[in-house]
């Protein structure tokens, strides 16, 4: 497998976003080299399911690829399932072992036990919940964590039913982040409100495309309310600079360009997951292909301007069947061995970690 040379990724990626697009990057890229400010990976919500001594193993792992940060799950339908009766020890025992390990946190706020949302339960812990208790419930986070997390991504790819039921809706979404926002600031003034990492989808009455969905958000005067946005630009099975019209980080120069034509061309863009599944599921790619791809996508970021960390999803596979897509994203395999994704997020660390 033949490795990007970092050095020369600004320039490169600059022509093939270029190319992806259909259009010139001008104003959202540079032929210099932009140095994102961070490199980290994505758990998912296994971590949470992990013991501390297993939680400590991993978290080395991720130190160890040169990552200085993860993303974890911070859930309210986990932590208070019953009104009233919360129960932080799972979401602990994650954030303990990343800080114990140096690493910065990316906290998701997400999810909803069924007795927040205003439609009974239905949709189970995706139902987008009653937005002033979610502001409730964030607060509470706030206030738990604000001494070790300073980065609150609200809730996951709220652009899609299967995140957000019983489908996704801007005004609704952009009143949780309102709630959410206030929550934040009113206890921790420093801290930074992301729109939650939006997902590759089409505008097809039911889930709502990412670049959309921004410009839905600017128009309700929604950009009061958050100091970075969130994105998930995955490709496979194809490569990141495909034409393909099923690769997505594409989205990542389109929502750049919106950003800055609504002036916000100082506000952070986050990807905040990418990867792909190797097994043999349908869409999945092989392990070299995988390691193209994150090598590829890796590469690409450097290009534009003003981007937060770029997260890798994820560390370990999830589970043993080689068939289902969600337990083969793992760069090494079940046993902790290495896929060779590992040796190319190694190699971009260096020059990915420049800011925490």
């Amino acid at each position: 497998m033949t490795l990007w040379r970092i050095a020369r990724a600004g320039i490169i990626a600059v022509v093939v976003l270029a190319t992806v697009l259909g259009c010139a990057p001008e104003p959202t890229a540079s032929t210099d080299t932009v140095i994102p400010s961070g490199l980290g990976i994505s758990g998912g919500h296994s971590w949470l399911q992990l013991s501390a001594e297993e939680l400590d193993r991993q978290m080395g792992l991720v130190a160890a690829t040169g990552a200085t940060w993860v993303r974890i799950d911070i859930d309210w339908s986990v932590i208070e399932p019953v009104r009233g009766k919360q129960d932080w020890s799972a979401t602990d025992r994650a954030v303990q072992a990343a800080r114990a390990h140096d690493l910065s946190v990316l906290a998701i706020l997400t999810y909803a036990p069924a007795w927040a949302g205003p439609h009974g339960g239905v949709g189970g812990s995706k139902a987008a919940p009653q937005p002033v208790l979610f502001g409730r419930f964030v607060g509470d986070a706030v206030e738990h964590y604000k001494d070790q997390i300073a980065h609150w991504e609200i809730w996951n790819e709220p652009n899609v039913t299967a995140f957000f039921a019983p489908r996704p809706d801007v005004a609704t979404y952009a009143h949780l982040l309102r709630q959410a926002a206030q929550a934040v600031r009113a206890r921790q003034p420093h801290g930074q409100v992301l729109v939650g990492g939006l997902a590759p989808a089409d505008d097809n009455g039911q889930d709502i495309s990412p670049t959309s969905f921004v410009e839905a958000l600017y128009q309700l005067g929604a950009d009061a309310d958050f100091d970075a946005i969130a994105v998930h630009p995955y490709s496979y099975p194809e490569l990141p600079d495909s034409q393909s019209w099923y690769n997505a980080f594409g989205n990542l120069m389109r929502i750049r360009r919106i950003m800055d034509s609504h002036h916000d061309t100082a506000m952070q863009l986050w990807p905040t997951e990418f990867g792909a599944p190797t097994g043999t599921g349908a869409r999945a790619v092989s392990e070299d292909v995988q390691a193209r791809i994150i090598d590829q996508g890796l590469g690409l970021v450097t290009a534009i301007h003003d981007v937060g960390p770029v997260f890798v999803y994820s560390l370990v596979d999830a589970g043993p069947d080689s068939n289902d897509l969600e337990q083969n994203f793992g760069m090494l395999r079940r046993d902790y061995t290495e896929k060779p994704a590992v040796t190319v997020l190694r190699t971009h660390a260096e020059v990915l970690r420049a800011g925490r």
